[in-house]
Protein backbone atom coordinates (compact mmCIF):
# COMPACT_ATOMS: atom_id res chain seq x y z
CA UNK A 1 0.00 0.00 0.00
CA UNK A 2 1.44 3.63 -0.78
CA UNK A 3 1.84 5.61 2.35
CA UNK A 4 1.05 10.19 1.65
CA UNK A 5 2.64 12.61 3.32
CA UNK A 6 -1.29 13.88 3.02
CA UNK A 7 -4.45 14.00 1.39
CA UNK A 8 -6.44 16.87 0.14
CA UNK A 9 -9.99 16.61 -0.13
CA UNK A 10 -12.74 19.34 -1.53
CA UNK A 11 -15.59 20.85 -1.93
CA UNK A 12 -16.39 23.06 -4.97
CA UNK A 13 -19.18 24.66 -6.22
CA UNK A 14 -18.60 26.66 -9.02
CA UNK A 15 -14.86 25.33 -9.53
CA UNK A 16 -13.07 28.02 -7.67
CA UNK A 17 -11.78 25.75 -4.43
CA UNK A 18 -11.54 22.53 -6.92
CA UNK A 19 -9.08 25.06 -9.17
CA UNK A 20 -6.89 25.47 -5.47
CA UNK A 21 -7.24 21.96 -4.75
CA UNK A 22 -5.83 20.66 -8.13
CA UNK A 23 -2.89 22.66 -7.85
CA UNK A 24 -2.09 21.70 -4.01
CA UNK A 25 -2.63 17.93 -4.80
CA UNK A 26 -0.30 18.24 -7.91
CA UNK A 27 2.55 20.20 -6.48
CA UNK A 28 2.95 18.12 -3.58
CA UNK A 29 2.22 14.98 -5.63
CA UNK A 30 -1.08 13.80 -3.18
CA UNK A 31 -3.91 12.18 -3.75
CA UNK A 32 -6.71 14.31 -4.80
CA UNK A 33 -10.79 13.37 -3.68
CA UNK A 34 -13.80 15.69 -4.10
CA UNK A 35 -15.81 15.63 -0.85
CA UNK A 36 -18.55 13.02 -2.21
CA UNK A 37 -15.40 10.25 -2.44
CA UNK A 38 -13.42 11.27 0.84
CA UNK A 39 -14.29 7.53 1.42
CA UNK A 40 -11.47 6.46 -0.57
CA UNK A 41 -8.89 8.87 0.88
CA UNK A 42 -6.52 7.34 3.03
CA UNK A 43 -7.11 7.62 6.77
CA UNK A 44 -3.85 7.92 8.71
CA UNK A 45 -2.65 11.07 6.97
CA UNK A 46 -3.20 14.64 7.50
CA UNK A 47 -6.03 15.95 5.11
CA UNK A 48 -5.87 19.59 3.35
CA UNK A 49 -9.72 20.24 3.05
CA UNK A 50 -10.81 22.60 0.91
CA UNK A 51 -14.58 24.17 0.70
CA UNK A 52 -16.75 26.98 -0.51
CA UNK A 53 -18.34 29.24 2.13
CA UNK A 54 -21.86 29.09 2.58
CA UNK A 55 -24.02 31.15 4.93
CA UNK A 56 -20.97 31.95 6.83
CA UNK A 57 -19.11 29.04 7.44
CA UNK A 58 -17.96 25.88 5.30
CA UNK A 59 -20.67 24.28 2.63
CA UNK A 60 -22.99 21.78 3.90
CA UNK A 61 -20.79 18.99 2.12
CA UNK A 62 -17.65 19.74 3.58
CA UNK A 63 -19.39 20.85 6.91
CA UNK A 64 -21.01 17.61 7.55
CA UNK A 65 -17.75 15.21 6.02
CA UNK A 66 -15.80 17.91 8.99
CA UNK A 67 -18.27 16.56 11.49
CA UNK A 68 -17.40 12.93 10.95
CA UNK A 69 -13.65 13.34 11.47
CA UNK A 70 -12.07 12.11 14.68
CA UNK A 71 -8.46 13.20 15.87
CA UNK A 72 -7.18 14.21 12.20
CA UNK A 73 -4.40 16.95 11.64
CA UNK A 74 -6.32 19.41 8.97
CA UNK A 75 -5.57 22.52 6.93
CA UNK A 76 -8.49 23.94 6.17
CA UNK A 77 -8.67 26.76 2.89
CA UNK A 78 -11.70 28.43 1.81
CA UNK A 79 -13.03 30.28 -1.24
CA UNK A 80 -15.60 32.72 -1.00
CA UNK A 81 -16.73 36.09 -2.83
CA UNK A 82 -15.43 37.84 -0.17
CA UNK A 83 -11.93 39.54 0.88
CA UNK A 84 -9.73 36.88 2.67
CA UNK A 85 -9.36 38.94 5.87
CA UNK A 86 -13.13 40.27 5.93
CA UNK A 87 -15.13 38.93 9.42
CA UNK A 88 -16.78 37.27 6.72
CA UNK A 89 -13.96 34.87 6.55
CA UNK A 90 -13.32 35.20 10.24
CA UNK A 91 -16.62 33.58 10.55
CA UNK A 92 -15.84 30.54 8.11
CA UNK A 93 -12.84 30.06 10.01
CA UNK A 94 -14.63 29.81 13.65
CA UNK A 95 -17.33 27.54 12.28
CA UNK A 96 -14.53 25.51 10.99
CA UNK A 97 -12.76 25.48 13.98
CA UNK A 98 -15.85 24.67 15.75
CA UNK A 99 -16.73 21.89 13.74
CA UNK A 100 -12.93 20.54 13.94
CA UNK A 101 -12.72 20.63 18.05
CA UNK A 102 -15.63 18.66 18.03
CA UNK A 103 -13.86 15.61 16.81
CA UNK A 104 -10.60 16.19 18.47
CA UNK A 105 -8.58 17.53 15.26
CA UNK A 106 -6.04 19.98 15.32
CA UNK A 107 -5.99 22.77 13.05
CA UNK A 108 -2.18 23.08 11.62
CA UNK A 109 -3.22 26.16 9.43
CA UNK A 110 -5.39 27.60 7.28
CA UNK A 111 -5.94 29.84 3.96
CA UNK A 112 -8.47 32.06 2.44
CA UNK A 113 -9.29 33.21 -1.28
CA UNK A 114 -11.14 35.47 -3.04
CA UNK A 115 -13.60 33.53 -5.81
CA UNK A 116 -15.55 34.35 -8.27
CA UNK A 117 -19.51 33.67 -7.83
CA UNK A 118 -21.44 32.10 -10.20
CA UNK A 119 -24.08 34.17 -12.28
CA UNK A 120 -26.81 31.75 -10.74
CA UNK A 121 -25.44 32.38 -6.84
CA UNK A 122 -25.86 36.00 -7.10
CA UNK A 123 -28.69 35.76 -8.85
CA UNK A 124 -30.68 34.27 -5.58
CA UNK A 125 -28.07 36.56 -3.40
CA UNK A 126 -30.56 37.97 -0.48
CA UNK A 127 -27.50 41.11 -0.22
CA UNK A 128 -28.27 44.28 -1.86
CA UNK A 129 -25.92 45.27 -4.59
CA UNK A 130 -24.19 47.94 -2.90
CA UNK A 131 -21.31 49.89 -4.52
CA UNK A 132 -19.22 47.91 -2.16
CA UNK A 133 -20.75 44.04 -2.75
CA UNK A 134 -20.64 45.28 -6.61
CA UNK A 135 -16.40 46.37 -6.36
CA UNK A 136 -15.97 43.26 -4.07
CA UNK A 137 -17.44 40.94 -6.34
CA UNK A 138 -15.65 42.48 -9.62
CA UNK A 139 -12.50 41.87 -7.27
CA UNK A 140 -13.47 38.32 -6.75
CA UNK A 141 -13.89 37.92 -10.65
CA UNK A 142 -9.51 37.17 -10.82
CA UNK A 143 -9.78 34.53 -8.50
CA UNK A 144 -8.54 32.57 -8.01
CA UNK A 145 -5.70 32.24 -9.71
CA UNK A 146 -1.95 31.36 -9.83
CA UNK A 147 -0.52 33.63 -7.25
CA UNK A 148 -3.48 32.43 -4.90
CA UNK A 149 -2.49 28.74 -5.41
CA UNK A 150 1.25 30.12 -5.01
CA UNK A 151 0.42 31.66 -1.61
CA UNK A 152 -1.61 28.85 -0.71
CA UNK A 153 0.64 26.51 -1.48
CA UNK A 154 3.30 28.42 1.08
CA UNK A 155 0.84 28.83 3.39
CA UNK A 156 0.50 24.76 3.50
CA UNK A 157 4.57 24.42 3.17
CA UNK A 158 4.48 26.78 6.40
CA UNK A 159 1.77 24.66 8.11
CA UNK A 160 3.21 21.35 7.81
CA UNK A 161 6.56 22.05 8.26
CA UNK A 162 6.95 20.58 12.09
CA UNK A 163 5.42 17.53 10.50
CA UNK A 164 7.45 14.30 10.52
CA UNK A 165 7.91 13.22 6.89
CA UNK A 166 6.31 16.14 5.40
CA UNK A 167 7.71 17.04 1.69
Amino acid sequence: MQSYAAAVIYSSCTGNTRYLAERLAARFALPLFAVKNAGDAPQDVPLLLGAWTRQGGPDSRMARFISGLKGRDVFFFCTMASYADSPHAARCLAKAQALLSEGGNRLLGHFFCQGRLSPAMLAHSRHPMTPERAERLKAAEAHPNEADADALTEAVRQAFAVMPGWK
